[in-house]
């Protein structure tokens, strides 16, 4: 790789020196006008250069460097699976990084311990009002937005992708070249890859939609391209405009099992979408979820992303959670969305039991905490969606996107969003908020009993008997039982079709309950098999499976 970057002191103070973190496995060379190379630490692949003179405030330079993949002799194992033969895969990063990546850290308690480090620091610590820390995003350090265009060659009988449109394509000596431009300039995170593709194309609204794909893998690419349209159809109506010409998926091979967006460009493992098996009645279609998911992130992190501290992938990760979750429900019903936030509550509570730090609130989650800024957060902005309404938590999206939507720093925190919400919770729905982003709630919701009785009219009478407690857990896991005073629905389910999991929805109520014991009742056109609370499972449960108790005819 040659590249060509434009460099800016964007501080107040003349820079004496300018620091580069390297990538293994490549040797890279970098040339800066004005700069001699003072410190090059080999072990660690970090570099300093000092400037002479230093890089006055509001200095450009044009900084030149290459990399060249470095390979020692006959492996025993494959050290870089990023270039490979048919399915090359690699990001902006093994260029050099400008600055110190914390990423790089180790992570494993053990091991920092056996080198005699403390603890790693986490991120920076959420802030009302932002200083320092928001100047820079936590997905791209030291670099704001940038404009990219790649020259990119491969072997004959494979396509390179690289970001943005396609401007040209030709032959030269044996290679197959590629010219891309980025149509909007975006995160400096981009990725490059090639392999022998089959393209499946189709558009929506003039938006090109391609899938590049393997043509042993063919099932599910038609699933994946009306994902693509259906996320095109609710993310622009509901959020805003999509800034590039050009939506693509593309299959990697399965040494990874993730899919990740770049700007316009969705890389996705064999493994979690091309080669799924989804013929069963009641499987989750995540293939369709992930595509949603990844779709969204071309707003909530490449046009909105969050500050470099606590609670920055709320903003990014929980909000793809949400919009993938609206695309599906809009796809499959409301009914069958209990289903997956059955799983991805198993997921959050299974996971905060191996929390080895410290659990926190999706308000200040950090960045590594996965099991919370997905799991925990597509519970939370489904329940949230479900008492405040889809309109009222999108009004509040739009608000988010059109004041920091590819906006310069400082950029915005989780503050942003939340803020917003409370705007659109009305006054008896205030307390959700404190429970669901500044604290860790829990509830303890059990269906003790429930009954019915045929009426004359040939409609069922039912009674179901519930109990509910509510914690606040610390960052530790140390629960503490509160008053309850909240609103939650009661409702029952039908017995399941032949080889589906759950029932369709007879019927749900909303009830204020205020204590732990309580006994309601409805009506239901047919006779349910289950009844009791939050049939739908909307809140963070610690054993959502007692839910609903069996229906006895009275």
């Amino acid at each position: 790789m040659r590249g060509e970057q434009t460099i800016v002191n964007k501080t107040t103070q003349p820079l004496a020196e300018v620091q580069f973190t390297l990538t293994p496995n490549y040797d890279t060379r970098i040339d800066l006008p004005g700069a001699k190379l003072a410190h090059d630490d080999t072990r660690l692949l970090y570099q300093t250069y000092s400037l002479d003179p230093p890089m006055r405030p509001g200095e450009v330079k044009v900084m030149h460097f290459d990399v060249k993949a470095r390979n020692r002799g006959f492996e025993n194992s494959v050290t870089n699976r990023e270039i490979v033969q048919n399915g090359t895969f690699f990001n902006s990063t093994i260029a050099p990084q400008i600055g110190y990546q914390p990423t790089n850290e180790l992570t494993d308690r053990n091991k920092r311990k056996s080198f005699g480090l403390k603890e790693k620091d986490l991120m920076p610590t959420l802030e009302q009002n932002c200083t320092g820390d928001c100047m820079d995003n936590y997905l791209s350090n030291n670099s704001d937005w940038v404009n990219v265009e790649t020259v990119i060659s491969t072997s004959p009988g494979q396509i390179a992708i690289a970001p943005g449109s396609l401007q040209r394509e030709w032959s030269d000596s044996g290679r197959h070249y590629f010219q891309y431009k980025l149509d909007h300039y975006s995160l400096n995170f981009y990725s490059f890859m090639s392999a022998r593709y089959e393209v499946a194309r189709s558009e929506w609204n003039g938006i090109s939609i391609e899938v590049y794909y393997l043509k042993e893998h063919p099932w599910n690419v038609p699933k994946m391209l009306n994902s693509v349209k259906k996320s095109f159809g609710y993310y622009t109506q509901n959020f805003g405009p999509y800034a590039h010409k050009e939506a693509r998926i593309i299959e990697f091979p399965r040494i990874a099992a993730f899919a990740q967006a770049f700007p316009g460009t969705m890389p996705y493992s064999e493994s979690i979408g091309f080669i799924a098996n989804l013929e069963h009645p009641d499987d989750i279609d995540f293939v369709f979820y992930v595509v949603g998911h990844e779709m969204a992130h071309q707003w909530w992190a490449h046009q909105v992303v969050g500050a470099n501290m606590q609670g920055a992938t709320l903003l990014s990760e929980t909000m793809a959670q949400y919009s993938a979750l609206m695309t599906m429900e809009k796809e499959y019903g409301r009914d069958a969305m209990r289903k997956f936030m059955q799983y991805e509550m198993d997921n959050y509570l299974r996971s905060r039991g191996t929390e080895l730090l410290k659990e926190r609130p999706l308000l200040r989650v950090e960045a590594s905490q996965g099991y919370i800024h997905y799991r925990k957060g597509s519970v939370v902005l489904y329940y949230l969606r479900e008492m405040i309404g889809e309109e009222a938590v999108n009004r509040a999206l739009r608000k988010v996107l059109g004041q920091h939507g590819y906006q310069p720093p400082p950029y915005p925190t989780s503050y942003a969003l939340v803020d917003a919400l409370r705007e659109q919770t009305p006054p008896e729905l205030q307390y959700l908020l404190q429970d669901l982003f500044y604290d860790i709630t829990l509830f303890s919701n059990r269906g003790l009993a429930a009954t019915a009785h045929k009426r004359s009219d040939g409609k069922f009478e039912v009674t179901v008997e519930v109990e509910t407690h509510k914690y606040k857990a610390d960052e530790k896991g140390n629960e503490t039982e509160v008053p309850v005073n909240d609103w939650i629905e009661v409702g029952a389910l039908a017995a399941p079709e032949k080889g589906k999991k759950y029932g369709n929805v007879l019927h749900r109520e909303r009830v204020h309950m205020t204590s732990a014991r309580s006994s309601y009742s409805f009506t239901t056109d047919t006779l349910p098999e289950k009844a009791g609370i939050d049939p739908l499972l909307l809140l963070v449960d610690r054993v959502p499976d007692d839910n609903l108790a069996k229906v006895t005819l009275r």
